[in-house]
């Protein structure tokens, strides 16, 4: 036999509420109204029926009311929280004494608001990342760095932002992808990696040009070059590196810490990155390109100004020759080294514009001669300037006939303002000068010159740059 569950009002639904509320209100009064009216032949004999009878009309119409009003409040209240929330409340939550529909509405929307909130609060903490990313990307862009500096700097924000362990950017060329930059990956001789077009997912991106999200990596060996290299344990997400439909390499992110599997929103980060990291790297080659043409060009120059002046043949030469020691031993890095070297081979180059009757004199110049002759080292910075790559040798250029003292050219910069590679640059060059012929009179003997620069060490030169010259060339 069926069990009869009996609910208490408060669990009755909305209608049922509505109906007894009806029923207290309308058809109950009513069936008593009707009895009155048939007993009204003997309402003497029956005045406290009468009375008994009204008092249950207005007890029954007063507890409908009450009834309804109590359904017709819920659904107000209800309203009421509902448009709290759609004004931007979000803390707000329906509260509710019923156990109906109302209640079961309240639950729903109280639920559907609560991930609404979690929801925006994640889009905010997105908003700011991507803030970041792009604050950081933008800067290393309008920097004069180097595209790998700003390629590592992009892909540590992506690694950071997304919290993944590790990140690779791979260029494509012949069929075959190499690591251009990395981050957190745990590979040795990176620079040797290489996986083929069409080969793992790193491949199969390079191939097809469409991005890939992929958990589980160890479980299909279709993915076996990514988790034999290391690159990936559990989960990868690689997208291509694409410049108006030629695809340049891939970008990836690996093994996601705190889930399995990259989100929707890694993958849009990651390919909208990949847009902006394409366009630097074809715009990087593209101005390597007209770098290279360039130096290429003013290197021309600079040989054609020693075939002007016989007596200047063989001195940039010699002059990077002697750096190149010095720059050695002070224990410079290899960027400086080259800095150097480039200089050496360079710092004369404002002399293509100097006249031939003052460069090719054949007697002391006068003190306008000296005048002009002194011109060519702005000359020089000024034809070196245009190229972002040279800014260091152009500054060298400038002031490679400064001197200690203050009272070289074209600034009169002291010891102090001059840093090392300068220093070095202007002892280099006044040995080679001093101990070379000139129209106007016979060069030093070395041992000759390395006097001189011990007379003028800390007037002209730097002391420490003349004894490392005089203990090492």
């Amino acid at each position: 036999m069926a069990k009869i569950t009996i609910k208490s009002l408060n669990q009755q639904g909305v209608l049922q509420k509505l109906v007894i509320g009806i029923m207290l209100m309308v058809i109950i009064p009513f069936l008593l109204m009707g009895y009155l009216l048939l007993t009204e032949a003997s309402a003497l004999l029956l005045k406290d029926s009468v009375q008994v009878t009204i008092f249950f009309i207005v007890a029954a119409a007063t507890c409908g009311y009450i009834l309804t009003r109590k359904v017709a409040m819920s659904v107000v209240r209800l309203a009421k929280d509902v448009q709290a929330v759609t004004q931007g409340d979000l803390k707000k939550r329906i509260q509710t004494q019923e156990e109906d529909e109302v209640n079961e509405l309240a639950q729903y929307f109280n639920k559907i608001t609560s991930e609404l909130e979690k929801n925006i609060n994640q889009l905010k903490e997105s908003k700011k990342v991507l803030q970041n990313v792009l604050l950081r990307i933008g800067n290393a862009m309008s920097s004069d760095q180097k595209i790998g500096s700003i390629l590592e700097l992009t892909l540590e924000t992506l690694v950071n932002a997304v919290g993944a362990s590790s990140g690779v950017v791979m260029l494509l060329k012949d069929d075959v992808l190499t690591i251009f930059v990395s981050c957190g990956l745990n590979i040795e001789n990176q620079h040797s990696v290489e996986i083929k077009r069409g080969a793992g997912i790193i491949g199969w991106v390079a191939k097809e040009g469409k991005p890939q999200n992929i958990t589980r990596i160890q479980q299909d060996r279709r993915f076996d070059v990514e988790v034999k290299m290391g690159f990936a344990h559990k989960s990868t997400v690689c997208v291509p590196l694409m410049y108006k439909d030629k695809i340049l390499g891939t970008i990836s992110l690996n093994d996601k810490n705190s889930e399995e599997e990259f989100s929707e929103d890694d993958v849009m980060l990651l390919e909208n990155m990949a847009l902006q990291t394409a366009v630097a790297i074809e715009n990087s080659r593209l101005n390597e390109d007209i770098e290279r043409t360039y130096v290429e060009t003013i290197s021309a120059l600079a040989m054609a100004v020693e075939a002007k002046d016989p007596y200047s043949r063989g001195h940039t030469k010699r002059v990077k020759e002697y750096v190149t020691i010095l720059a050695k031993e002070f224990n410079l890095d290899d960027e400086t080294v080259r800095t150097l070297q480039d200089a050496a081979m360079l710092h004369d180059i404002g002399k293509i514009g100097i006249r031939d009757d003052v460069l090719l004199k054949p007697a002391v110049l006068n003190s306008e001669e000296r005048k002009q002759m002194q011109r060519h080292a702005i000359i020089g910075e000024n034809i070196l300037k245009p190229i972002r790559s040279l800014k260091k040798v152009a500054y060298l250029a400038r002031h490679h006939q400064e001197q200690v003292n203050g009272k070289g050219y074209p600034d009169g910069l002291t010891g102090e303002e001059m840093n090392l590679p300068l220093k070095i640059l202007i002892v280099a060059d006044a040995f080679d000068a001093m101990s070379s012929d000139r129209p106007y009179r016979k060069g030093m003997t070395k041992q000759q010159a390395k006097k001189e620069l011990k007379k003028y060490s800390g007037i002209y030169f730097d002391p420490q740059v003349v004894e490392t010259f005089d203990r090492v060339i």
